[in-house]
């Protein structure tokens, strides 16, 4: 039986198709390169305890995976070791987990180390009896001011506020004075990388009008804040300088707005405030050119 041939009959060639007119898309960004250096399990443990000091209170564990963005499993691990070393402790009944009394010994050790909140304590604390209002040392650190030293007012305040609290730069008295003291590129490189939100109806957030505090700041010496952080909070600020110039914190003075006007706070405290922050200067001047001459 013979085999059917193959059709062989031949095929019009396919019409060419059209050159595509759009540009080929740029490859995709691949991002940062990975942080070789970092260790993620140690990034884990930090995230936890952040979790627990921004709430405040204790926390299940399964709350506490919540706010730290982590799963169960890894959470319940991380919370056992820190819990076995002594950075947490979790209550026998409600098993809810808090942090440890042991965290204590490196706040009181970064404090003791701080030459500049040592050379300020002194000065903060007369200009605290002089004004009988609060007096604050805070220090910049990436896009946030810390408090390193506070004496709080005699009078009821506004605002209570602990060493340890961190509060943006941008919108700050004391993080606009000493952003004021920086090179201009390294100053506007941090407003530009912060993240500009409204606090208040007040807060300034805009680039343009934020280098333009920043001028006046520089022509003053000094910079008030009217209700940007905070409803009912006037604060002044100062900054504090190496032997160098360069900003190393900054002093101010916090009032509520029933009790002062920006009037009278720049009338009656900048003098003070400014005195303030010129004398700590010169005592931190003096105590960094000892420790290098040691």
């Amino acid at each position: 039986m013979a085999r059917s041939s193959p059709d062989r009959r031949a095929r019009a060639p396919e019409p060419a198709r059209a050159a595509d007119p759009s540009p080929p898309e740029p490859p995709a960004d691949p991002g940062p390169p990975p942080d070789r250096l970092f260790i993620g399990s140690v990034g884990k443990c930090f995230r936890v305890l952040e979790a627990l000091n921004a709430n405040g209170h204790p926390l299940t564990l399964t709350a506490l995976a919540a706010a730290a963005g982590l799963d169960r499993s890894a959470t319940q691990r991380i919370t056992h070791t820190l819990g076995r070393l002594g950075y947490l402790r979790q209550h026998p009944e409600t098993r809810t987990w808090s942090l440890g009394t042991r965290l204590l010994e490196f706040g009181h050790t970064v404090l003791a180390y701080d030459r500049l909140r040592e050379c300020a304590l002194p000065l903060l604390e007369a200009l605290n009896r002089v004004t009988g209002e609060t007096v604050n040392l805070m220090e910049l650190e990436g896009l946030e001011i810390v408090y390193v030293a506070r004496f709080p007012s005699r009078h009821a305040v506004s605002v209570d506020l602990h060493v340890g609290s961190r509060l943006p730069a941008y919108c700050t008295a004391a993080g606009r004075a000493i952003l004021a003291r920086m090179p201009e590129p390294e100053a506007h490189a941090l407003l530009a990388a912060s993240r500009r939100a409204r606090l208040t109806e007040r807060t300034v957030t805009e680039l343009p009008a934020l280098r333009a505090l920043l001028e006046r700041a520089r022509a003053d010496g000094y910079v008030v804040n009217d209700q940007e952080a905070f409803v009912g909070d006037l604060s002044v600020a100062a900054a504090v300088t190496d032997p160098s110039g360069r900003p190393v914190g900054a002093i101010n003075i916090a009032v509520p707005t029933p009790r002062w006007q920006r009037r009278a706070l720049e009338r009656e405290l900048v003098p003070q405030l400014v005195a303030c922050a010129r004398e700590i200067s010169l005592v931190y001047a003096t105590s960094t050119r000892a420790a290098r001459s040691r």
